[in-house]
């Protein structure tokens, strides 16, 4: 059977996929760019469903193993090429911190299931230094599983003689998809990468196709309107409910569908029979899958200027025509005869154990494991940032280690990798000093464990402990600090206080102590413009500089300072140490300085270890003061 190519649809995709494009941009009135994805499921229900009927209506009947194997070769090789090539990217000049991750998302999204990873994964505080090269796969996962459920569904409504109980039944079930939407809508996650909420929008496709054999309205000019609406609700509207605006998109999109009518007038075929617009649409799913993996390393290595947007668009369009042509088209169109035989079913079986194995090897946790450590120095030889500026040693905030134990593998509360001294105290967590004197008791989130490298480097007799807390001054475990004075003698329980809720905070959760227990307050570091990423000036060697005036005011920490100087004047059990002025002495600093070649932040509220390590000097000044004499 013949496809038949529908311009005003192709048209359609070239549209939802420059929305997708102009949103990843992050251009002006591209915020609701994203809903170029639930435009593509209404056309997909829309196209399928005719696929599906006109097969039906002609044979009677509808050759699933046949659907299956069209929809594998229009999916699968061009998004293998894609990835793939994407992956050998990501090897050689992604930070390699990012590539266990971008792997399991490459296996995944060739599984048709990355869009259930996304919604499973539990975000950590460095997953958002840069932008997920592959993010956008989670709407081919929705598709896939939409395309292994629907044929079934469909061939079932089809045998219903009844166009009204075909109808009633879509309607019912896009009402309860839209229902289901706005039950859950303060769970983003959930309804944009749950098939189970996105079904709907397939279904209104569905519904759109029955409704356009029996509607005879057709206009070219209302269908015009429609579209500039369509485009004008996407483009200008502000703070509207995600639901409504998916609501109205999809809506709008079915009526443009459903009472579309070609016309020969030129401005009208100017734009909706417009010729690039359509090629845009015929390329458009190999331009979806180019479109992310391009702006990513282009925004990785390149500054923005005003050839970013022509040239983006010009290398994507390019490399979308190639794969296109030669990839998608090729094995679209490639007569496929699949013969079960002992060596194909012992070869398959052996490639699917191969993969699981990868996959466990990789990612168990084993980092003293010799094979996970030979791949791992493999690909720091292939990758340029590693080779060039020796990047993962000096950004990756799970370096950070105390006496050579790095602190994410043994000090988290979740990890079982430790062992316990006489006192109750992880081994690999302690920095033993050369007598029993003084133990720094320091506990708290990622914004206390920007102090290790500094407390490392530091060579005083004292003993250095650190035990992280996800939530600061939460879990405490008072009973094991306050018998620390069995084994020394002076114990001074250290945090992070970065706000006066934490110091109001503290002060009640200290009076837990007993009396002779001391408190060390390390105050807030700079922290910098969200807008600018010190990463990458570092990796595109430009500086990055902050005003820390407007830090100061902004998280209004002269108050917060004054607070603590009048706690620690009135309690002798407590002291403070402000670190800010040794990272930012000035009013203007550098995140990343091109000319000294020094990295202070790894984001916005983490320092590198570099960083880190700049506090040593004003530290021992403190400590001398404070404490070496005691």
């Amino acid at each position: 059977m013949k496809k038949i190519i529908y311009n005003h649809i192709q048209f359609l995709r070239g549209i939802s996929v420059l929305l997708v494009f102009f949103y990843h941009l992050k251009l002006q009135y591209f915020n609701y760019g994203f809903l170029g994805v639930d435009i593509f499921f209404v056309i997909s229900g829309y196209v399928i469903t005719s696929l599906i009927y006109n097969e039906f209506k002609l044979t009677k009947k509808f050759n699933f193993y046949s659907f299956y194997v069209k929809r594998f070769k229009r999916i699968y090789p061009v998004l293998f090429f894609i990835l793939s090539i994407s992956l050998l990217f990501i090897i050689f000049f992604q930070p390699l911190e990012l590539f266990l991750n971008n792997f399991k998302i490459y296996f995944l999204s060739l599984f048709g299931i990355s869009n259930l990873y996304y919604l499973v994964k539990k975000n950590d505080y460095f997953d958002t230094v840069f932008n997920d090269p592959f993010a956008h796969t989670w709407s081919l996962g929705v598709e896939e599983q939409f395309y292994i459920i629907f044929p079934l569904f469909l061939i079932f409504l089809l045998k219903h003689k009844s166009y009204l109980i075909k109808i009633s039944i879509l309607v019912i079930l896009i009402l309860i998809g839209i229902s289901f939407s706005f039950i859950f809508q303060e769970n983003t996650k959930l309804i944009f990468y749950s098939p189970i909420f996105r079904f709907w929008e397939f279904l209104l496709g569905t519904l759109t196709f029955f409704l356009s054999q029996k509607n005879k309205f057709k206009s070219s000019y209302l269908s015009l309107l429609i579209f500039s609406i369509l485009i004008i609700s996407i483009s200008f509207s502000k703070n509207i409910n995600l639901i409504n605006i998916t609501i109205i998109t999809t809506l709008l999109t079915s009526i443009f569908i459903l009472i579309y009518k070609k016309n020969n007038n030129k401005i009208f075929n100017c734009i909706i029979e417009n010729n690039f617009l359509i090629f845009l649409g015929n390329i458009s799913y190999s331009f979806y899958l180019w479109h992310l993996p391009i702006i990513y390393f282009y925004d990785l290595y390149f500054l923005n200027t005003l050839f970013r947007i022509p040239l983006l668009f010009l290398l994507i369009l390019i490399l979308s025509y190639f794969s296109f042509t030669y990839v998608e088209n090729k094995f679209r169109y490639l007569k496929i005869n699949i013969k079960l035989t002992p060596k194909k079913i012992i070869l398959s079986t052996f490639l699917a154990l191969l993969i699981i194995h990868i996959n466990i090897t990789v990612y168990k946790d084993g980092f003293n494991s010799k094979l996970k450590n030979k791949v791992k120095n493999s690909l720091h030889s292939l990758n340029y940032l590693e080779r060039k500026i020796n990047y993962t040693d000096r950004v990756n905030f799970y370096n950070i280690n105390i006496n050579g134990n790095k602190i994410y593998h043994f000090c988290v509360e979740s990890s079982k990798l430790y062992k316990l001294d006489s006192s109750g105290l992880r081994t690999n967590c302690l920095k033993e000093g050369k007598q029993r004197n003084r133990i720094f008791y320091i506990e708290g989130n990622s914004r206390t464990a920007n102090f290790i490298p500094m407390f490392n480097e530091i060579r005083i007799n004292d003993t250095i402990y650190f035990n992280h807390l996800s939530k600061t001054l939460e879990n405490i475990n008072f009973e094991l600090v306050n018998n620390l004075k069995k084994t020394y003698k002076e114990v001074i329980y250290t945090t992070n206080i970065d706000n006066i809720e934490e110091l109001d905070k503290l002060i009640i959760k200290t009076k837990n102590f007993e009396h002779e227990i001391k408190v060390l307050i390390l105050g807030a570091i700079p922290n910098i413009d969200n807008n600018f990423d010190p990463l990458k000036c570092f990796i595109k060697n430009i500086d990055c500089e902050y005003e820390s005036s407007n830090d100061i005011i902004n998280r209004n920490l002269e108050v917060l300072n004054l607070k603590i100087k009048k706690l620690v004047d009135s309690n002798y059990s407590f002291n403070y140490f402000d670190p800010y002025y040794a990272i930012c002495p000035d009013v203007l600093c550098k995140a990343f300085d091109k000319k000294d070649n020094l990295i202070t932040h790894r984001d916005n509220s983490h320092l590198t270890i570099e960083g880190s390590i700049l506090m040593k000097d004003k530290f021992l000044d403190f400590y001398n003061k404070k404490y070496k004499s005691e």
